[in-house]
């Protein structure tokens, strides 16, 4: 894209047709922006997702913090708040369904203790990992757990039985 703009300008011979040229070929790039922003806000791209997606690696480590994702997209903490906000979401409800998310499959799976999947999830206590867990659910990651290996052997039993 660059040599065909550079090859407009240089073929030219004039100062001021130079400068014309120029200017469409910054109309052009320009036009090249404008339609990606539109198939991006078109298309399926989320901040949500990309705010995902760089905070899940550094739940563990306890520094989900908006400041570190922002600067990991390549923005301003204000930058990404205000991408949020377009979207009607905030940090905290981003990081809040996450881990939602992520604590309904660390549970369903039940390879982790619950105090390790609290860890994983940036809980620095266990408890409170309980007690969202509960508020999220009605249930407590052990109850949670349990239901399901019920709901599970009720499953295997009537495949069994047809």
């Amino acid at each position: 894209m660059t040599g065909g703009i550079k090859d407009m300008i240089e073929g030219c011979t004039e100062e001021r047709s130079r400068r014309a040229k120029a200017v469409d070929a910054l109309r052009f790039i320009a036009a090249g922006i404008a339609r990606e922003m539109r198939k991006r806000r078109a298309g399926n791209h989320s901040v949500r997702r990309d705010v995902e997606r760089h905070l899940e690696p550094l739940l563990a480590s306890g520094a989900a913090r908006i400041d570190r994702v922002a600067s990991a997209m390549g923005c301003s903490r204000q930058t990404l708040y205000r991408r949020l906000k377009a979207e009607g979401l905030t940090f905290e409800q981003v990081l809040d369904g996450l881990r939602h998310r992520l604590a309904l499959k660390l549970m369903r799976d039940g390879k982790l203790a619950v105090k390790e999947a609290a860890y994983r999830l940036g809980f620095s206590d266990p408890a409170a990992f309980s007690r969202t867990f509960k508020r999220w659910t009605g249930q407590s990651p052990a109850m949670f757990r349990a239901a399901g290996r019920q709901s599970g052997a009720r499953q295997s039993q009537s495949e069994a039985e047809a």
